[in-house]
């Protein structure tokens, strides 16, 4: 634990770019969690213990995950997608269209969003 000259504790900190490679973020969203005060600052750097706690208690439980932060929202496992597509191509008379409606409802949104998929309806 480190005192600045006056005795104060001096907090455990980290950068904005450190604080957005860990939560897997841009640096723009750990400064929008900055003005929003989920995050604290000190000498210009973030408060190590603030973002611990945003990591544990905020992230995937509050509005803020699902338009700022895609860490630990929903999620799909790629290879158990692969393998039931494959599945249902080696039935036969499979429809194609509802093949298609099942494997986007498959999809988590952040997956789509980080990759940018994006589907036109049918109708």
């Amino acid at each position: 634990m480190q005192k600045d000259s006056f005795g104060n504790i001096i907090p455990e900190t980290i950068t904005i770019k450190e604080a957005s490679n860990i939560a897997s973020v841009s640096e723009a969203t750990i400064r929008n969690w900055i003005k929003t005060n989920y995050l604290k600052k000190y000498n210009g750097k973030i408060i190590k213990e603030s973002f611990d706690k945003v990591l544990e208690e905020v992230i995937g439980k509050e509005k803020l995950t699902s338009r700022a932060n895609k860490l630990k929202k929903d999620s799909h496992n790629n290879e158990e997608l692969k393998k039931w597509v494959e599945i249902q191509l080696s039935e036969k008379n499979i429809n194609i269209e509802k093949l298609a409606i099942e494997y986007e409802k498959k999809l988590s949104n952040s997956y789509k969003n980080k990759e940018g998929i994006y589907y036109t309806p049918l109708h």
